[in-house]
């Protein structure tokens, strides 16, 4: 019980929405939890990024076993009603038609297998080795080379230092389950780590390229927020080779979607089905069921114990033209906003996402939305730097940058940075639960709250 721990603030749970609940309605409608974990990551970029003033944020979350990534546009988080579970490249999976934020998953983390398939290709998880028995490096009955493994191989990782020391690693352990891949491939063990990094960042640049450039959006625009205890070893790489020029590297990376969920606010989402061609005499329909719909969100935060006058509200609409099937969300503005307005908002998205736009008329499909009471954010102040400039030098260690080359890295300690003290590439920036690295070329420093913001040159 948390109770007994005398934690004293409310008890609420994620949910997939971006918004948070209480355990009630959570014993209620579970089905809203899906996904809530990484969302929690997403709200917290959200968070970092309007307070740095950054809008266009691009998201990465690398944990044990998997890479998820979302994008934020104009300080607005995609959510989407059409998350599907147990989906892969065989398996159209489930729909879930609840609102969930717009998440790209895939099997690419530190404990991703590598592995041959039986014409004698490299292939890199989705297998993971989780973390029981985990990367062969952990020294736990893992015999299989993972991402992890090879970042230990190449110098990436220091193997006394993960956990804060707490978990030395076997750079012996690693070699000779990397040993095995490489004597059937004929190649040496560092050609073969360097090949598992490669093929696992080609796969977060693809997963990246889902919910940007398949969407209508230009990775070259936003800013990558990388956290997960392995976004920030391969933060730097992935945006030098998407050409984005920023990269931030949030504080406590390891544990940043938990914090993320302190910046969340109670939210509800509220969704009827509408199928109506868009005229100036079907608007005023339109407005009457989003009135209904706000009268319905007025009731359930009244119901969950909150003051009505708190609860604020945000319209939106799928839309598309008539005889299509797939619907653009749209955004529709509180008090009666004009027909022509708002169609004109449905071509915009349309042309963005699908890079064409038609003359022909257009539908309303679905009404939606979101009741939110808003929760005071955690002070971002409480991270600011504070250590002085040059105690955060470690020395230097081999490392290997693939097309980079192999260089003496200079090694940092971050929570020993000072404000914007420069930490030039190559480099290797350490903290107990996550490694950053900087590669060549490319410039780092720490922010006014403690982000290691990452110049990539590009």
């Amino acid at each position: 019980d948390l109770r007994k721990l005398e934690m004293s603030g409310s008890l609420n749970v994620m949910k997939s929405n971006g918004g948070m609940a209480s355990f009630g309605f959570a014993k209620e409608q579970p089905i809203h939890m899906i996904e809530s974990g990484p969302v929690g990551g997403v709200v917290g970029s959200l968070a970092i990024g309007l307070e740095i003033g950054e809008r266009n944020l691009i998201t990465l979350d690398i944990g044990g076993t998997t890479a998820k990534t979302s994008l934020i546009e104009g300080a607005e988080i995609k959510v989407t009603t059409e998350y599907r579970i147990e989906q892969d490249s065989r398996r159209a999976g489930y729909t879930v038609k609840v609102p969930v934020v717009d998440i790209v998953e895939i099997g690419a983390g530190g404990g991703s297998i590598a592995w041959l398939d039986p014409i004698g290709t490299l292939r890199v998880g989705p297998r993971s080795a989780g973390a029981v028995p985990g990367p062969a490096s952990y020294t736990q009955g893992g015999a299989e080379p993972t991402v992890t493994d090879a970042n230990l191989l190449l110098g990436r990782i220091n193997p006394s230092y993960f956990l804060g020391g707490e978990m030395p690693l076997s750079l012996e352990q690693a070699r000779k389950a990397t040993e095995k891949l490489a004597g059937k491939l004929g190649m040496p063990v560092d050609e073969v780590a360097r090949g598992i990094i490669r093929l696992a960042n080609a796969n977060m640049v693809n997963a990246i390229k889902l919910v940007s450039v398949r969407k209508g959006h230009d990775p070259r625009e936003y800013v990558l927020v990388a956290f997960g205890g392995g976004g920030p070893m391969h933060a730097s790489a992935l945006a030098r080779e998407l050409h984005i020029r920023k990269v931030i590297i949030p504080p406590a990376p390891g544990e940043f979607s938990a914090w993320g969920m302190l910046t969340t606010d109670y939210k509800q989402d509220f969704t009827r089905t509408t199928v109506l061609r868009a005229t100036d005499e079907t608007m005023s329909s339109v407005y009457r069921r989003f009135d209904e719909l706000e009268r319905d969100a007025v009731l359930f935060f009244k119901h969950e114990g909150f003051d009505t006058a708190t609860v604020v509200t945000a319209r939106a609409a799928d839309m598309r033209y008539a005889g299509q099937e797939h619907t653009v969300r749209v955004p529709v503005p509180d008090g009666q906003a004009s027909l022509a307005e708002v169609t004109a908002r449905f071509h915009e998205r349309h042309e963005s996402a699908f890079m064409f736009r038609l003359d022909g008329p257009v539908e309303f499909v679905n009404l939606h939305l979101t009741g939110l009471v808003r929760v005071p954010n955690p002070d971002l102040s409480a991270f600011a730097p504070t250590a002085a400039r040059g105690t955060a030098t470690k020395g230097r260690r081999r490392v290997d940058f693939d097309e980079g080359g192999i260089h003496e890295a200079a090694l940092y300690e971050r929570g020993r940075l000072a404000l914007d003290e420069e930490v030039k590439g190559p480099a290797i920036v350490e903290e107990e639960a996550s490694t950053t690295v900087i590669y060549p070329g490319q410039r780092g420093s720490l922010d006014r709250i403690g982000n290691l913001v990452i110049e990539t040159g590009v």
